[in-house]
């Protein structure tokens, strides 16, 4: 190994420690690092979650137009209508990539089939290796649905089922109340049902 790739590996392991990320450590078949394992740090600055605090970022599906159509018309009727929420629209390759990001917390609201989510609920394929993901639907699209975690905040869920059923003209698909196996968001729930 080279006098650079020491210290490159010296100084990101140092700053891992100083700041309190731990970096993922996966073997290779080609030796990048020491015996063969390459280090990386999945959030070297650390403000992935100070970014999601302050923007509301919804997963789309690259796979799937529909999907994506519904995703970027729902990130541009909040930010039009609901600028406060400062949406912005990320873009997961396929259904079982929203689930694996929204049941590991690593991002907080997605645009998936309702099959999709219906899966990721009941741990069924493609996601049996993903149990008790907290899921909740915020509003219907038809055969896709809006989902979060049960930590998404109450108020937040209403603002965002209120302004797309407002706005559902502006939508491909109107929006409406979810219904299914996967539970409804409570403040979704006092959205579509005030009583």
């Amino acid at each position: 190994m080279d006098r650079r790739a020491l210290l490159t590996l010296g100084t990101g392991l140092a700053v891992s420690v100083l700041t309190g990320y731990t970096p993922a450590i996966m073997a290779t078949d080609k030796h990048k690092g020491p015996a063969g394992l390459l280090f990386a740090d999945m959030e070297p600055d650390g403000l992935t979650k100070t970014y999601r605090k302050y923007r509301l970022l919804i997963i789309g599906q690259r796979d799937d137009g529909k999907a994506t159509a519904i995703a970027q018309s729902v990130v541009d009727v909040l930010a039009r209508f609901l600028p406060a929420s400062r949406s912005r629209l990320v873009r997961a390759e396929d259904t079982r990539r929203i689930g694996v990001l929204i049941g590991t917390h690593q991002q907080d609201i997605g645009i998936m089939t309702k099959d999709g989510a219906e899966a990721l609920f009941l741990a069924k394929a493609p996601f049996t290796d993903i149990r008790n993901v907290p899921l909740r639907s915020i509003v219907s699209f038809g055969s896709h649905v809006l989902v979060c975690r049960t930590d998404f905040v109450a108020r937040h869920s209403y603002l965002v089922a209120h302004t797309l059923v407002e706005h559902q003209d502006l939508l491909p698909t109107p929006a409406d109340a979810p219904s299914g196996i996967v539970p409804v968001h409570p403040g979704s729930q006092a959205y579509f049902d005030p009583t």
